[in-house]
């Protein structure tokens, strides 16, 4: 641009100024004029010529302007090409910035994201574990109430204050178990509080069974000695020509328990029963009798218990059919005979019966033990409740 500048100044045409010659005046001759005195005759003007300008100086002076001219006009278009560029620096950089800002926003905004996917993955994660430890201590909790269910059927006689305790608890957890707001801490807190009354209850009923088992013997010695002693007596006092045998029992005059023919005798306090006795007396279906008290519990809307066979009930129920009559062995908690052989007819006999018939009614049981024997068309019955 600098030389083309100098290439425009050179064309320019070189005007130097002419130099102005001042005229030379011209004066008329005038007529002579003898003796007439001549005024004085006013100088002529004097015009004194203008100085050229030296015409090599004047052109370096131009070519000076110029190239100063030319010089401003490079270091001006110099000055905005350096703005221009400066400019487009910043736009550049700007530009760079803003790129770079949107990466980092970019980068951000994908650990944010990142970070909300893996904080609901965690959500998941423990959702899934708390879900799996609360099925675990709701089944654990089930199976602590139907474990003290069972208990509670099984200990009919520990008394009232540890069946209480032990229902108390377990209906704790029962009712935990169908509150929707329920701890899981609480919950396994009310299923630690059954194991003690638990094992109160079940304590308690093997000290009754304990001292119902020793009742027992003491009742079936004092039996087996009063029945020795009426033996002995009887056999006193019996004829000596008398050889047969009656199938009815008899009563001595002494006020001993009754004797049957084949031997068998009644303990004090059982109850004849009229026409039977004899020997040869033979199992009968214990289902038959559980049956039939299972029948009546269910016409009173009661649940039904589960029956099972007694061999030592069966063995009772042999020895009062041999001995025509009826008594507690200790083991039971109902006894009766029937003359027709009917199980409906002996669950009728008990439900006639105060005391029986609450036995047969009972709720706090689950289960009987039975036993039975038929001899000569009677039937003879044991059943314990339990």
């Amino acid at each position: 641009m600098v030389k083309e500048t100098k290439k425009r100044l050179d064309e320019v045409p070189s005007q130097r100024p002419s130099v102005i010659s001042a005229p030379t005046p011209v004066i008329a001759d005038a007529p002579a004029i003898t003796d007439v005195p001549r005024p004085h005759a006013a100088p002529s003007p004097l015009v004194e010529p203008q100085a050229a300008p030296a015409a090599p100086r004047s052109a370096g002076v131009r070519r000076a302007v110029w190239v100063g001219l030319a010089a401003g006009v490079v270091l001006a278009v110099a000055a905005g090409g350096s703005v221009y560029a400066a400019e487009q620096r910043a736009q550049q950089a700007e530009t760079e910035a803003l790129a770079a800002g949107s990466r980092v926003d970019e980068h951000v905004l994908a650990a944010a994201r990142d970070a909300v996917a893996e904080r609901s993955t965690d959500v998941v994660v423990a959702q899934a574990a708390y879900t799996g430890s609360r099925a675990a201590a709701t089944s654990t909790a089930q199976a602590a109430v139907d474990h003290a269910n069972a208990t509670l059927a099984a200990v009919p006689n520990a008394g009232e204050a540890p069946r209480a305790a032990l229902a108390g608890a377990s209906g704790a957890v029962g009712a935990a178990l169908t509150a929707p707001d329920v701890s899981m801490r609480s919950l396994r807190s009310l299923v630690a509080g059954v194991a003690a009354p638990e094992k109160a209850a079940v304590d308690a009923q093997a000290a009754w069974q304990a001292a119902e088992n020793a009742r027992i013997a003491a009742e079936q010695a004092a039996a087996a000695a009063a029945a020795q002693a009426a033996a002995a007596r009887s056999t006193a006092k019996a004829p000596a020509r008398s050889t047969a045998t009656r199938s009815t029992t008899q009563k001595s005059t002494s006020g001993s328990a009754p004797v049957a023919s084949s031997g068998a005798t009644i303990p004090s306090g059982g109850k004849v029963c009229s026409g039977s006795g004899g020997s040869g007396a033979g199992e009968s279906s214990v289902s038959a009798i559980g049956s039939a008290i299972n029948s009546y519990r269910a016409s009173l809307g009661l649940s039904q218990l589960l029956v099972s066979r007694s061999g030592s009930l069966v063995s009772h129920s042999i020895t009062m059919a041999n001995a025509g009559g009826i008594w507690h062995s200790g083991g039971d908690n109902i006894v009766a005979c029937v003359s027709n052989g009917s199980a409906s007819s002996m669950v009728s006999a008990w439900s006639r019966s105060a005391g029986h018939d609450a036995q047969m009614r009972r709720t706090d049981v689950s289960s009987m033990s039975v036993g039975g024997a038929s001899l000569g068309g009677w039937l003879f019955g044991a059943v314990k409740f339990s």
